[in-house]
């Protein structure tokens, strides 16, 4: 739709036929948000988003050249016109010059796509918003989790392979985190933070389901970390969901950072991981809110006074019945 009103747009300020101008920008449209969904953010396209950014949007740019020539080439057609009298019928402009505003205007989309991959699609709305200009309570969720034994790990296979190890494992879990609608918060070494808006979360216990997701692509792909690093990595999960603060920080470089208990619970959870021996811990007064499958099955650990926090929480292992 976008894309029909940006060439219905271009064919009217060039005094050319809105109507042309609308199915040549929907057929572009259409064909490159078919390759970013169905190429670029699937498994297929992992190569691709693993590239240099230089040489992503290089590559991304010529894509998108072939469909807009595709799509200029086209258009016609489906209307009778020859060749000939379609530049002139269209936007009273040469074929080259359209391919050209095409170009620009993929290019763009393309560049703002990448940027917004790199900060995050929520953060970077926020931030053109001004959202968090000033301090904001929120209600949400956020879950830690740790590679385990990292430096053991490291004295084994180097500082420069587990770094290796560790982003090929945070790039493969990206896509599970996405599917549950999370939000990659930062990274943190070894670690990463992720959160959710609490009324998304606890819908259908989607964070909690994407902690199996998780577990499951490294099930997956296991063979293929063992093959490439000799290990296959563990993980550490801690999870709680809270009242936070939200609010815009810096000058020079500016982000989102969230202030609160609730953080601090979610991050004490995961730390306690490997005192308790379990892969993934949750609140007690996280699983209240949620309304739980037979599927997921649930142990009390008990109450414990976590470092930092003067109150006890309710501690529960939560695993997937076999």
């Amino acid at each position: 739709m976008a894309g029909a009103a940006i060439g219905a747009s271009y064919s009217a300020m060039l005094g050319g036929q809105p109507k042309l101008g609308a199915t040549v920008g929907f057929l572009i449209g259409s064909g490159v948000s078919a390759l970013e969904l169905f190429i670029v953010q699937r498994r297929i396209g992992e190569p691709l988003r693993r590239m240099k950014l230089a040489y992503f949007i290089g590559i991304m740019t010529v894509l998108w050249m072939l469909i807009i020539a595709i799509g200029l080439q086209v258009t016609p057609h489906l209307y009778g016109m020859s060749e000939g009298l379609y530049p002139k019928a269209w936007t009273g402009s040469t074929l080259w010059q359209d391919i050209a505003f095409s170009l620009a205007v993929a290019f763009l989309l393309n560049f703002f796509g990448r940027i917004r991959s790199l900060v995050g699609s929520r953060v970077l709305f926020n931030f053109l918003l001004g959202r968090y200009h000033r301090p904001l309570r929120e209600e949400r969720v956020f879950l830690f989790l740790d590679l385990a034994h990292s430096t053991m790990l490291s004295e084994k296979l180097g500082d420069i392979c587990v770094q290796s190890l560790i982003g090929r494992f945070f790039f493969d879990i990206a896509q599970p985190i996405s599917e549950y609608g999370g939000e990659t918060h930062r990274y943190i070494g070894d670690e990463i933070v992720v959160t959710w808006p609490l009324k998304e979360a606890i819908r259908g216990a989607r964070c909690v389901r994407c902690v199996f997701a998780i577990q499951d692509l490294i099930a997956a792909r296991a063979p293929t970390y063992h093959a490439e690093f000799g290990v296959i990595p563990e993980c550490r999960i801690g999870m709680h969901g809270g009242s936070v603060v939200a609010s815009e920080v810096g000058d020079d470089k500016r982000e989102i950072v969230y202030f609160g208990d609730t953080i601090n619970t979610a991050a004490r959870l995961e730390q306690m991981c490997k005192q308790l021996k379990r892969a993934f811990l949750v609140s007690g007064e996280l699983l209240s809110r949620m309304s739980l499958s037979s599927d997921i099955l649930t142990e009390e650990l008990g109450t414990m006074e976590l470092r930092g926090k003067q109150q006890q929480v309710r501690i529960l292992s939560v695993s997937r019945a076999a």
